[in-house]
């Protein structure tokens, strides 16, 4: 697994990302969101989520009062598949932070958000996307 904390200054934004989980960090995870607020229904379907072991998953809590998030993607079948949750869970956040600053989700404001978290997570991203050996290799070694 790999871990990163980002913010987005311009709305004093927080955000715990997890790359490539597996069951093993369930636990971690699930300690990391209930300390920003999440229980109940969203706590027990993120653990369902992160405990089943599928592949191309993932979850996205924020916690609007105190602006903070925890994105989680689990492993991927394939960059691809990797692209896809990565794009999926980064869209939960900047809805996320539109709903808590009550911006237009139809506007380019939402988009220039999910700008923002690409840039934020593009280092740690880039090499779970590519192909080559030498990026797969580096993968590897990161989430041992």
């Amino acid at each position: 697994m790999i871990r990163q904390r980002f913010a987005l200054p311009k709305y004093e934004w927080s955000c715990m990302v997890y790359y490539a989980v597996d069951t093993y960090y369930t636990e971690e995870i699930l300690d990391n969101m209930h300390s920003i607020g999440c229980d109940g229904d969203m706590l027990r379907t993120a653990y369902e989520n992160i405990s089943s072991g599928n592949l191309n998953t993932g979850v996205t809590y924020s916690n609007f009062g105190t602006r903070e998030t925890v994105m989680v993607i689990a492993l991927t079948s394939s960059p691809k598949e990797f692209a896809k949750s990565w794009r999926h869970e980064c869209g939960h956040m900047a809805t996320h932070i539109c709903q808590a600053f009550g911006i237009d989700p139809y506007g380019e404001e939402i988009q220039y958000i999910g700008d923002d978290i690409i840039e934020k997570t593009w280092e740690y991203a880039k090499t779970l996307l590519c192909e080559c050996d030498c990026c797969k290799n580096k993968v590897k070694h990161l989430i041992r």
